[in-house]
């Protein structure tokens, strides 16, 4: 990692800023759980290996959901998204 030369100015709009999010709710997080599986989904992904998505740690958001909701809840998205695009 690179150390910087100066410290930032503190209206440099480079400047990383993180901020808190509040949970989502239950319309944000089927949303979420949709817009995931058919983004995959449409880029090939078999059933399987986004079930494994969802589980790991790595891709924070679906796993969010995961852990929310559990095995049968990101299933039936699955299953709601694979119909509704013919698969």
């Amino acid at each position: 990692m690179a150390i910087p030369l100066k410290e930032p100015e503190p209206d440099d709009p480079m400047e990383l800023t993180g901020i808190v999010l509040p949970a989502p709710d239950e319309a944000s997080l089927k949303e979420m759980a949709v817009t995931f599986a058919e983004e995959f989904l449409r880029s090939g992904w078999p059933r399987e290996k986004l079930r494994a998505m969802f589980r790991n740690p790595f891709y924070r958001g679906p796993h969010l959901v995961w852990r929310q909701k559990g095995d049968a809840y990101v299933d039936a998205v699955i299953q709601e998204v694979c119909h509704a695009q013919g698969l």
